[in-house]
């Protein structure tokens, strides 16, 4: 199996046997997942926000929010706490997303288990993330 250099280490034979458990379309996103590392930026002093419309794609519950722009992580990301004390609905994932820092550590929060699906609206431009 081929990882990203940040990722080998997750390339053991328990991660085989859960993807051999895996259906053909969950097998393929874990092995896209593996690909490339997570990587976190924390956030400095100097950052651009931005008001955005984020609304849920299955309750279509909406959220005006601050956001960050371009933290320097390679995916969206929201809050665990957010998505708590707004009750909105996640997806397990069927393999854990592991997160490293900008220094390749690993981040202190843990990975990710699951994934929230949302439609996030910036003016007329409209993208799901």
């Amino acid at each position: 199996m081929w990882a990203h250099s940040l990722r080998a280490e997750e390339c053991t034979k328990e991660k085989l046997n859960e993807l051999n458990g895996m259906t053909d379309n969950e097998v393929l996103m874990a092995l896209k997942v593996l690909e490339e590392p997570l990587i976190l930026k924390k956030m400095g002093d100097k950052q651009l926000n931005i008001q955005v419309k984020l609304s849920t794609t299955d309750t279509y519950r909406t959220f005006c929010k601050q956001v960050l722009v371009d933290s320097g992580s390679s995916t969206s990301c929201i809050s665990q706490k957010f998505v708590k004390k707004n009750l909105i609905n996640t997806c397990q994932l069927p393999f854990l997303i592991t997160c490293y820092n900008t220094n390749s550590s690993t981040n202190k929060d843990g990975s990710i288990t699951e994934v929230a699906e949302m439609n996030m609206t910036i003016g007329d431009y409209q993208e799901s993330i």
